[in-house]
């Protein structure tokens, strides 16, 4: 086993990520930073040797208890999982799209699991306790403004939904997260010889249709169920994650059309951006092309 570990990555590696152990403990502020970069050892190591892996995952995962801070101990375990998981879907040749998804997918679990834990241990507040300070605010502006009693419901109903749909925009953040950090050190990997997949064109990206059906289930049981219900909350949640993947949808949609027009490159961005900015729009279009395959209508239509 021990001929198996390389030593001299295993060693840059452990003195690596107890540093950024030691900076996210001295400044939390930098946490989102160096855990985009702190995937890489851990990267390079699973891809090389998976019994350095779990050897540096070892001392770091101990070395970090001495800290104290629950907080680094969880940011450091799900950044080994995720560059595990990563790595290994390197080694698979997986596209990027598809290590995108997975790693969403793990981090989310990963992420709202050790929410859970530490709300359950009085680490971490819950979601309306998170809330009060905006609520307090807008309980301050409404009292200013002298607004009446129906306005103050409707200010406390978007609070309310707000608390309930955190779930959901704590994937989606995750997702764009996730984006952003793999194309920031896939390059830097292909310099350790790590083999690294490229992205496809916005307008090759196509998610599967089940996702239409998927989008009008759980828009059917937010309709269908009481609110501020467990299944409500959970159709809330699931409409806004799907709804996130039918802007993708929608955007790739845009980006085929410009294209098969032969429009410009500055048109294809500036309407890449409208689509972002009216994304309302864009997620209907999503869903139109995902139900009606818009993209094969435009295909036949030019032949």
């Amino acid at each position: 086993m021990f001929s198996k570990i390389d030593l001299k990555a295993t060693l840059i590696s452990t003195v690596a990520l107890l540093v950024m152990i030691l900076v996210i403990h001295l400044m939390p502020w930098l946490a989102l930073i160096l855990a985009c970069f702190a995937f890489i050892p851990g990267i390079v190591l699973w891809y090389r040797s998976q019994h350095s892996f779990g050897l540096v995952a070892f001392i770091t995962i101990v070395l970090s208890t001495l800290t104290g801070n629950v907080w680094v101990m969880s940011l450091l375990i799900i950044t080994l999982m995720l560059s595990m998981v990563i790595a290994q879907l390197l080694q698979q040749r997986a596209s990027k799209e598809r290590i995108i998804y997975v790693s969403t997918l793990t981090a989310s679990i990963l992420i709202l699991s050790v929410m859970m834990i530490l709300q359950s241990m009085k680490k971490l507040p819950y979601a309306d306790a998170l809330l009060q300070p905006y609520r307090s605010i807008v309980e301050q502006a409404a009292t200013l403004q002298n607004l009446d009693q129906q306005a103050q419901d409707i200010l406390n109903h978007s609070i309310q939904q707000l608390a309930i749909q955190m779930p959901g925009m704590i994937v989606i953040a995750i997702a764009i997260y996730l984006i952003v950090a793999l194309t920031v050190i896939f390059p830097i990997l292909r310099k350790f010889k790590v083999a690294t997949p490229v992205f496809r064109p916005l307008y090759s990206w196509q998610m599967k249709r089940s996702i239409f059906i998927m989008y009008a289930l759980a828009l059917l049981t937010t309709i269908t169920t009481p609110p501020a219900t467990t299944p409500n909350s959970i159709g809330i949640n699931f409409q806004l994650v799907l709804g996130f993947l039918l802007i993708v949808q929608g955007l790739s949609f845009i980006h085929y059309f410009s294209t098969v027009k032969r429009m410009p490159n500055a048109l294809k961005v500036l309407l890449v951006i409208v689509g972002i900015i009216f994304y309302p729009m864009t997620r209907l279009i999503g869903l139109l092309d995902l139900g009606l395959n818009l993209k094969r209508m435009i295909k036949n239509d030019k032949r």
